[in-house]
């Protein structure tokens, strides 16, 4: 075979598809391999691409290596042989040539995933300094009510409530116990000398918005089960009466 014929089955020989070359042809590459460098990058950029493909994404997005994807847009300028005969090893060349392009689609694609990734990242951010710039419009607002919420036991656990008079509010500086990860804060009020809930607070409570309304006067947190319950079922943590008329 000539060095582009090996060349065009790299991909396959990368992806270790021994059915789609005998062992003549596999110790033919071999051979040429052992004293081509230029065949041996290459089929270096195959592997790595690859290996990229194949290992799962956890919670950060994995960024391949710059020469990955400078090789990877090389190969794009590159024009494919033709494909017009029937024969065995044309056969082969084309099976060749659809795994290294198969690979740099999916290779974009990754890259698609990652930037979309990234976006989103901006956008939790945009919404985190959005609901930053409504705590601090509460707070700067003369009108607002502060609410201490305590527990009445050692150790102290504290959380602030801001609420402005149409009753709309946020929970603030909160210094609570850390939870298991099938639990989570859930914030209840006391309206009509009933306990109602108001929602569950996530396990990080910082900035939860709430709603009071008139008839509420004690608010109150304690940990529950993850989705919330309709009812307490675990001791409040904290808890602050609110004040008269709000």
């Amino acid at each position: 075979m000539t060095h582009d014929e090996i060349g065009e089955m790299l991909g396959v020989y990368a992806l270790d598809a021994l059915d789609a070359l005998d062992a003549d042809e596999r110790q033919e590459v071999d051979d040429h391999l052992a004293s081509c460098p230029r065949c041996r990058a290459e089929l270096a950029a195959h592997r790595e691409v690859a290996a990229l493909l194949g290992n799962p994404i956890g919670d950060a997005p994995a960024v391949a290596p710059d020469e990955v994807w400078d090789r990877i847009a090389a190969s794009l300028q590159d024009e494919p042989p033709a494909l017009s005969s029937v024969s065995r090893p044309n056969f082969r060349r084309r099976f060749a040539l659809i795994v290294p392009l198969g690979a740099v689609a999916a290779g974009l694609i990754l890259t698609v995933g990652l930037l979309a990734a990234k976006v989103g990242n901006l956008g939790q951010q945009v919404n985190s300094l959005r609901h930053q710039a409504s705590v601090t419009s509460v707070l700067l607002n003369p009108a607002h009510r502060t609410v201490e919420l305590t527990s009445a036991v050692h150790p102290v656990w504290r959380a602030t409530v801001i609420i402005l008079p149409n009753g709309e509010g946020y929970l603030i500086n909160p210094s609570m116990p850390a939870l298991a990860s099938s639990q989570t804060f859930q914030l209840w009020a006391i309206s009509r000398g009933k306990v109602v809930s108001l929602g569950v607070l996530g396990s990080h409570p910082t900035g939860a918005p709430i709603r009071v309304e008139p008839t509420m006067t004690v608010l109150m947190i304690n940990a529950e089960p993850l989705g919330g319950t309709p009812t307490p079922t675990t001791p409040v943590l904290v808890r602050g009466s609110l004040p008269v008329g709000l």
